[in-house]
C-alpha cells in the first residue's frame, strides 16, 4: 500500500494522506518530519485536491451574437457582456514591445504564420515569493517558480482532417513554497504543488487528442491534464492569474479527480460553450509517466457535469451539477483508530472500501457591468460539494468569491478578487480523535497588468486550520508572471 504524493496534506510539520489501499508501502517515506505520535495514528487523510475543471468548472462567459439586425433591436446587456468576453482570448504577439501579448513577440512574423498553419505555442514563467507572517507551523518566507508550456496542433490547418487537435502540456517546478508550513489542509499555493510537491521537476503532464464529431459533440482521449491541458483552459490561466489557494481554485470535495491521468471523455456543446462533460479516468496520478502500466489496475473514476446557461436580471451566468463515482480500493476511515494504527505497525492489511461518490453544484453570475466597457464586470462564483465522508475525509465543501475589474481608473486590464472557503471534515474517530475539525479561509488578490505579457499579483490569505492545535495563519505573497 502506498501513499498519494501529488498533493500532501499536513498536521504538525506535514500530513500525508492515505490515498488507496493498493498503495501503502511507502508510508514512512511520505510522512515528512512529523512527530510519530501525530503522524502514525492519523497516517494521513486522503485528499488529492483536484478539480476537473479548470476546463469546465470556472468557465467564463462566451462569445454571443448581438441582437437580430432584421428587427432593429439593440443587443441585450447580457449579449454585450458575452460578446465582449470570448471564451478563448487569442494571443496577439504582433505589435510594439509594450502592447503585444508575448514578450518575445511574433518572431519576425513566423509565430502567427505557424498558428495560421496549425501550430500554436503558449508559454509562461511564474515566480512566487510567499511567507507565513503569523500562525502556521513556522514564520518563514519561501521563493520558488514554475514554467508552463502548451503546444496545440490543429489537424485541419496542417492539411489533414478537420476538427482534430493534438495538445502537449508540460510543467516545470523549481524552488520552495509555503505549503509545508501553512498548517492547513487546503494548500496556500496550489500552483507550486504541481507536478510534484517539493520537487524540482519537469514533466509532460498532458498528451491529449480531441476530435470534433460535429458542431456540438467532441471526443477526447490520452493522458489528460484536467486543469489546463487545452488552449481554451490554458488561456483562462486560473493557476497563474487567479487566487493562489487550492480551495479558491477548486472544489476540494472532488478529491479523486487527479490533475494528470489517462482517460477518455466527450463534450456536448450548445452553440460554442459546453453543456455536458463526461470523463472516464484511471485512478493513478501519472505526471512523470505515461500511466499505461497501471491503467485501471485499481478501478476507475467516472465524472459527469451538466451546465446550464442562465440570464438572471438580463445578466449572464451559469449553473452546473456534477456527480463523481469511483471504484478504486481505498483505506476505509471508519475503523477504530487504534486498530488501524496497530495494523499499520504490524504490516497487516488495512480495511478498504471499493466505492466513493461526490455530488457537486456550482454557479457563476455577473452582478454588475460597466456600461462603458461591458468586459469590466463583477462576477459572483461558488462551488459546493458533498461526499460519502468515507473513504473521502472531506464530508462537504463550499467556496464563494467575487471577482471583477480593477476599481482604479486607468487600470482596465487589472483584476481583483476576494473569496472565502469552508471545508467540513468527516465526523470519524480517526479524524476527531486527533483534533481535525472544520477549516476556513479568506483570500484577497490584485492582479496588475504591468504589460499584457507581464502581470504582478500581491496576495493575502487568512487561514483557520482544520487541525485545532495549529494557530490561524496570516500568509502574504507576491507573484510575477511573464508570458513569452
Amino acid at each position: 500500500m502506498q501513499f498519494s504524493n501529488w498533493l500532501p496534506f499536513r498536521t504538525g510539520a506535514a500530513i500525508t494522506v492515505v490515498a488507496d489501499a493498493a498503495s501503502v508501502g511507502a508510508a514512512a517515506d511520505s510522512i515528512h518530519h512529523v512527530p510519530t505520535v501525530i503522524a502514525a495514528p492519523v497516517l494521513s487523510f486522503l485528499v488529492l485536491v483536484l478539480s476537473l475543471g479548470s476546463a469546465a468548472l470556472h468557465a467564463e462567459q462566451v462569445e454571443s451574437s448581438g441582437g437580430d439586425p432584421s428587427t432593429g433591436s439593440p443587443p441585450s446587456l447580457a449579449e454585450q457582456i458575452e460578446a465582449s468576453a470570448p471564451a478563448l482570448a487569442s494571443p496577439t504577439p504582433s505589435g510594439d514591445f509594450w502592447s503585444r501579448s508575448q514578450l518575445t513577440g511574433d518572431w519576425g512574423g513566423s509565430r502567427e504564420g505557424l498558428a495560421d498553419n496549425g501550430l500554436t505555442f503558449f508559454g509562461d514563467i511564474t515566480q512566487y515569493y510567499q511567507g507565513v507572517t503569523t500562525g502556521g507551523l513556522a514564520r518563514k518566507f519561501k521563493n520558488g517558480g514554475r514554467g508552463d508550456y502548451l503546444i496545440d496542433v490543429d489537424s485541419g490547418k496542417i492539411g489533414l482532417w478537420e476538427g482534430g487537435h493534438f495538445d502537449l502540456r508540460a510543467e516545470t517546478r523549481l524552488g520552495q513554497d509555503c505549503n509545508g508550513i501553512d498548517g492547513t489542509v487546503a494548500l496556500s499555493n496550489f500552483a507550486m504543488a504541481l507536478p510534484r510537491p517539493s520537487q524540482n521537476v519537469t514533466a509532460l503532464t498532458g498528451v491529449q487528442y480531441t476530435q470534433d464529431l460535429s458542431e456540438s459533440v467532441s471526443v477526447f482521449f490520452g493522458k489528460l491534464n484536467l486543469l489546463d491541458g487545452t488552449p481554451a483552459a490554458y488561456a483562462r490561466g486560473l493557476r497563474l492569474n487567479y487566487f493562489w489557494n487550492a480551495a479558491m481554485q477548486l472544489n476540494l470535495s472532488r478529491s479523486y479527480l487527479l490533475p494528470s491521468t489517462p482517460g477518455v471523455g466527450f463534450t456536448v456543446r450548445n452553440e460554442v460553450e459546453p453543456v455536458f462533460n463526461f470523463y472516464l479516468l484511471d485512478t493513478h496520478y501519472t505526471p512523470t509517466t505515461i500511466g499505461l502500466s497501471t491503467l485501471f489496475a485499481n478501478g476507475m473514476l467516472a465524472y459527469g457535469e451538466y451546465r446550464l446557461r442562465t440570464n438572471w436580471c438580463d445578466l449572464p451566468g451559469h449553473s452546473a451539477i456534477g456527480f463523481l463515482y469511483s471504484t478504486a480500493s481505498r483505506t476505509a476511515l471508519d475503523a477504530n483508530p487504534y486498530e488501524l494504527l496497530q495494523a499499520i505497525l504490524s504490516g497487516a492489511p488495512l480495511p478498504t472500501k471499493d466505492c466513493a461518490w461526490t455530488a457537486t453544484y456550482r454557479f457563476d453570475q455577473v452582478l454588475h457591468v460597466d456600461a462603458e466597457d461591458p468586459r469590466r464586470n463583477w462576477t459572483l462564483n461558488s462551488d459546493l460539494g458533498l461526499t460519502d465522508g468515507n473513504p473521502n475525509p472531506i464530508r462537504w465543501f463550499a467556496n464563494l468569491s467575487l471577482v471583477g475589474g480593477s476599481p482604479v481608473h486607468g487600470r482596465e486590464d487589472d483584476s481583483i478578487g476576494i473569496g472565502y472557503y469552508h471545508l467540513g471534515v468527516s465526523n470519524l474517530p480517526i479524524l476527531t480523535t486527533h483534533g481535525f475539525g472544520a477549516e476556513n479561509g479568506v483570500e484577497l488578490f490584485y492582479n496588475a497588468a504591468v504589460t499584457p505579457w507581464f502581470h504582478v499579483t500581491p496576495d493575502v490569505q487568512i487561514l483557520d486550520p482544520a487541525q485545532q492545535h495549529n494557530a490561524t495563519a496570516l500568509i502574504v505573497g507576491i507573484r510575477a508572471r511573464l508570458s513569452f
